[in-house]
This record gives C-alpha cells, sequence and structure tokens, in this order.
C-alpha cells in the first residue's frame, strides 16, 4: 500500500452527501484575510483526507486545499464537486497530481465568482427578496412573505448547488482518466493560461492607479501632467506595476497577504498626503 494511505474503498453515497452539506453550512467557519476561503476548502475537505489518509496524508491533503481563494460559495459547488472527484481518484491510486488540483481550484476560481455574483447575490436574491416584501404587505403586516423567504430561498440555492457539485463530482472523476500523460500536461498548461487571463483582466479593470502631478516650464506656460504622458505611453501602466510588484512581493519574496494589505494602505496615505498620488 501506498505511503500515507489508509484505505482505496471509493467514496459512499453517504459519505458524498456529507461531504455536499458540510460545504453548504460549514462554508465559512474559518475564512480570513490571509487566504480567504482557502481554510474553509481544507476543513471541508477534511472527513474524505481522515477517511483515505494517515496523519502526514492528511495534512498534506489540507495543505492542497489551503490556497487563496475567493469565490461565490453556491456556484462554486460545481468546483467543490470537481475537487472532491478529483481527491478521490487520487487517493485510489489514479495519477493525479497535487499541481493539477491547485491549478483547477485558482483557475475556476475567478469564472465562478463572476456568475454567482451576477446569477445568485445580484439576482435571485433580490428578486426574491423584493417577492417577500410584497408579500408581507404595507399593513396590516404578513408573516407570509418572510417565512415563505426564510424557507423558498435555501432549498432553492441548495438544490442548484446540488445540482452543480453532481454534476462536478462526475467530472471529476472523468477528468482523470482524460487528464493522463501528455494530455494532462497541455490542458494543466491551458486550465493557467486561462486563469492568467482572467487575473490579468481582472486587474486591468479594477486596480487604477494614477498621479496628480504636473510641473510647468515657467508661471504662464500649461502645466505639464504626467499622468497624461504615461497614458499615451502606456496606459494603466501604473497599476500593472502596482501588481507585479505585489506579485513579486508575494511569490518571490514570502511577504503574507496580510502585510501586503496593510503595506499599500501605508503606502497610499503616505503619498496621498504628500501629493504623489
Amino acid at each position: 500500500m501506498e505511503k500515507n494511505i489508509a484505505t482505496r474503498e471509493p467514496l459512499t453515497k453517504a459519505e458524498l452527501n456529507k461531504l455536499f452539506w458540510r460545504y453548504q453550512l460549514q462554508y465559512l467557519y474559518c475564512c480570513n484575510l490571509e487566504n480567504w476561503h482557502g481554510n474553509c476548502y481544507a476543513y471541508d475537505m477534511a472527513p474524505l483526507y481522515r477517511k483515505y489518509y494517515d496523519k502526514e496524508g492528511q495534512r498534506a491533503g489540507m495543505m492542497r486545499m489551503m490556497d487563496f481563494l475567493n469565490t461565490e460559495q453556491t456556484t462554486a459547488s460545481v468546483l467543490w464537486g470537481i475537487l472532491v472527484g478529483m481527491e478521490e481518484q487520487k487517493a485510489l491510486g489514479a495519477d493525479v497530481d497535487d499541481e493539477m488540483i491547485r491549478t483547477v481550484k485558482s483557475s475556476l476560481m475567478g469564472p465562478l465568482a463572476g456568475i454567482g455574483d451576477s446569477l445568485i447575490q445580484a439576482t435571485a436574491l433580490p428578486l426574491l427578496t423584493t417577492i417577500a416584501i410584497s408579500l408581507a404587505g404595507t399593513g396590516p403586516y404578513s408573516p407570509l412573505g418572510p417565512a415563505l423567504f426564510i424557507v423558498v430561498t435555501p432549498i432553492l440555492l441548495w438544490v442548484y448547488a446540488r445540482f452543480l457539485f453532481d454534476k462536478g463530482y462526475e467530472l471529476g472523476k472523468e477528468a482523470v482518466s482524460m487528464l493522463m500523460g501528455k494530455a494532462m500536461e497541455k490542458i494543466k498548461v491551458a486550465v493557467q493560461l486561462f486563469g492568467i487571463i482572467v487575473i490579468g483582466a481582472l486587474s486591468a479593470s479594477y486596480v487604477k492607479l494614477a498621479t496628480p502631478l504636473q510641473f510647468a516650464a515657467s508661471a504662464d506656460a500649461d502645466p505639464v501632467v504626467i499622468q497624461e504622458i504615461i497614458d499615451g505611453v502606456f496606459p494603466n501602466l501604473l497599476g500593472l506595476l502596482l501588481v507585479i510588484g505585489c506579485w513579486w512581493l508575494l511569490a518571490k519574496k514570502g511577504l503574507s497577504v496580510t502585510k501586503a494589505i496593510f503595506g499599500l494602505m501605508t503606502a497610499v496615505v503616505v503619498l496621498g498626503l504628500i501629493g504623489i498620488l
């Protein structure tokens, strides 16, 4: 038997149900600013690791899940199903390396967050809230609206999440047979490139950095605005440099996310006070 492996038995239906409900009901038990939802995924995957691995194997599995992750929980049930399927196949002896699991997780979190926030947070929940308010009336108030909202909302979300989880689990199991040898390497590169594209698009859209600095050759001359010159050469160059700088500090220098956040806050305040930003 492979080192750290405790059993080779597939997950039972009851164990799959436990993993689904653990994710749905205990997802945000250990959310934090360091790796956001990474600890949550590690905590929710613990029953699977306890089934398949000894203490050392459980520790290694938890570390696979603890990378930074931020997504919309309900829609990301499909990602949860994929990860459960891949982790199960890995424990059963399939050739699934740690990097592939981490790559799938980090690459899908952005797109699923966008879909989930638009569909659930910005559409379904406001719509259900509006219906509940209208049923509550304007006086005398009816308890039907709040009661219906409290009951119907989780049921609809859980049905949606269960469908995605089951499809994701099937995909995670099937993916193992497809991702072998050269095929695995090609898809790994494709997923990594997709993740890079998503991160690049998000960075260009949301990271804005500009300077108000300007100077004039004489008192009567029109001032030269530094930001206009920069934008003429490379639009949003300062934002790009900021992203690259943060990546370098986090990936190459080992700076923690918390220290990076507080460092950026301090730098923005100081540079803003002296007129550079």
